[in-house]
């Protein structure tokens, strides 16, 4: 009887049918996306500085323009936003992973720190609320140009926070402007889902738990091309992205798609 019942046991693992099987499953049906965006152009864009003179407390900062940052050491492009278009992809709570289907209870911090948005690019959901802070010592406003949401524009004095509550996604990018100091500018993605990246400053990013086996429809965005981004260079080979949109399957695990180069002729002033 010992000897069927270690016989019997083992066939249930074998085959899946017992509870470490199920857990196996579980995990084998997500992925993890890895992908690298790179300038495509020989020279590396200068970055042009600020002109923060209008402000004496701005004008003790020195920064530099935020529109295109190209690291001068491998070309890696900085603050490209991927995201999964979750319509054209069918994506619904049933492919969440489970521990991301609710967003994190924490705020968001959108900081007006010498004189620029900290960070650049913000990622939230529906349902989040976003701190707008001011660790300046001098005051800013936060316009934030909503297309779904209610258009919000209020004033953040110094060493002061406000809160804004997300009710709804956005169908594209949304700016953030302070009114009084017009260079200052951030961009703002609020998408039903959690499966967005912005690329680091190596021009890098990753996805984490990606429902694998379906046929997903990616969006490339950075705030500076001319348009979308439709043609670029995919694993040594040129496409043509229609709207900045790609599709692709994941594999169970981690999937590394390599390197887009994106030609210099495809942003501004370039």
């Amino acid at each position: 009887m010992r000897t069927g019942l270690r016989w019997f046991v083992g066939m249930l693992l074998a085959t899946g049918i017992g509870g470490a099987g199920q857990a196996m499953g579980q995990e084998a049906a997500w992925s993890d996306l890895t992908i690298s965006f790179v300038y495509g152009g020989e020279k590396v864009p200068a970055r042009a500085p600020l002109d923060m003179s209008k402000d004496s407390v701005c004008a003790k900062s020195s920064k530099n323009d935020e529109g295109l940052i190209v690291n001068p050491s491998n070309k890696g492009i900085q603050n490209v936003a991927l995201w999964v278009d979750a319509k054209k992809s069918k994506i619904t709570e049933k492919n969440i992973h489970p521990d991301l289907k609710k967003p994190s209870d924490g705020k968001i911090v959108l900081d007006n720190l010498e004189c620029v948005f900290v960070p650049h690019i913000v990622i939230a959901r529906p349902g989040q609320t976003i701190e707008v802070k001011n660790s300046d010592t001098t005051g800013h406003n936060a316009n934030f140009n909503f297309l779904n949401n209610s258009a919000q524009n209020f004033v953040v004095p110094a060493g002061g926070s406000k809160d804004l509550k997300l009710e709804k996604d956005e169908p594209a990018p949304i700016p953030v402007q302070c009114n009084v100091h017009p260079w200052m500018e951030a961009k703002l993605i609020v998408v039903d889902h959690p499966y967005v990246g912005v690329s680091d400053a190596d021009g890098k990013l990753t996805i984490k738990g990606l429902p694998a086996g379906t046929k997903l429809v990616f969006k490339v965005y950075h705030e500076n091309s001319k348009k979308s981004i439709d043609e670029v260079t995919f694993g040594g080979k040129k496409e043509a992205w229609a709207k900045g949109n790609f599709e692709y399957t994941l594999k169970p695990g981690a999937n590394d798609l390599g390197t887009v180069v994106i030609g210099a002729d495809k942003f501004k002033n370039q």
